[in-house]
């Protein structure tokens, strides 16, 4: 089955007082490709993520956004502590003043708090339990993106199904045109020698010789053999796991290729006429197949 490289997941997890929100896009690329939107002190988890990411897709670029935060206070980044070992040696340089000099009175609070760095800000840690639960609301997203792409791919093949079949109706209205197509062209170059000798007597062989240079030069059966062969190969990927969005690229390329030595080859209209309507659906074709992982 086939698999789009457009999709979108998100999911919301919480663990005691914090809150994960994860969001996950991804549109098409050639290869595979990775951003991520995360807080500064989650940067730790960017290489995980990444490898999560990678190890469920194999193209397409993506945008991992993420947020965590506190149900208690405004952000989660930020730990507020006292410096205990700053505001020991504040207070012990109080007491020894007050004691050398024979000062009264105690030290209060406010005149502790006062003093620079005694409250200071860290980044926040995280425990093990809040790491799981962060990986684990983006792997949710990321499920919820794959199912949407597998949707998506499920529409995309059966469009692809539909045109593929259309080409080989075409092709076959090609092939069976040949015969037609040659005593088309015998019947015009009898008359037009009849026209030229004023009515004399055709040399039969010689006519025969002529038709049947006209059908070398049209010979179209290797290019028909080979558009089958395509046409088996294309209809087989639908039926594959993986990514195989190259291969069809691949193959549509071939099919234009033999579609091209046909047309170069026909003196017909409507064999023009067929090659033209099979290149606009190849040309559709490749347009869907970008976004094919």
């Amino acid at each position: 089955m086939l698999n789009s490289m457009t999709g979108y997941g998100r999911s919301e997890k919480q663990n005691g007082a914090f809150a994960c929100k994860a969001e996950v896009r991804s549109v098409n690329n050639r290869f595979i490709e990775v951003n991520t939107r995360l807080p500064k002190f989650l940067s730790a988890l960017e290489l995980p993520l990444k490898k999560l990411i990678k190890s469920k897709c194999a193209r397409g670029s993506f945008d991992l956004f993420l947020t965590l935060e506190k149900e208690d206070a405004a952000g989660a980044d930020l730990e507020i502590k006292p410096n205990l070992g700053l505001a020991t040696q504040y207070f012990e340089a109080f007491k020894k003043i007050k004691d050398e000099l024979g000062l009264a009175g105690d030290m209060p609070i406010e005149a502790l708090l006062g003093v620079k760095d005694i409250i200071k800000t860290e980044p926040l840690t995280l425990d093990t339990s809040q790491e799981e639960m962060i990986l684990e609301t983006v792997e949710d997203a990321l499920s919820a993106l794959i199912k949407m792409r597998q949707e998506e791919g499920n529409n995309l093949q059966r469009d692809l199904a539909g045109r593929l079949q259309e080409i080989h109706q075409l092709a076959q209205k090609i092939q069976e045109r040949q015969p037609v197509v040659l005593e088309e062209y015998r019947n015009r170059l009898k008359d037009k020698i009849k026209t030229l000798t004023e009515g004399m007597e055709l040399d039969e062989t010689r006519l025969a010789q002529e038709t049947a240079l006209m059908a070398d030069r049209c010979d179209i059966s290797e290019e028909i053999t080979r558009l089958e062969s395509h046409f088996e190969q294309f209809n087989s990927m639908f039926e594959k796991a993986g990514p195989i969005g190259r291969k069809m690229e691949f193959i549509t390329q071939e099919i234009n290729r033999e579609t091209n030595t046909i047309g170069s080859k026909s003196v017909d209209f409507q064999v023009s006429q067929n090659v033209i309507e099979i290149k606009s659906l190849l040309e559709k074709i490749r347009e869907q197949i970008q976004n094919i992982e």
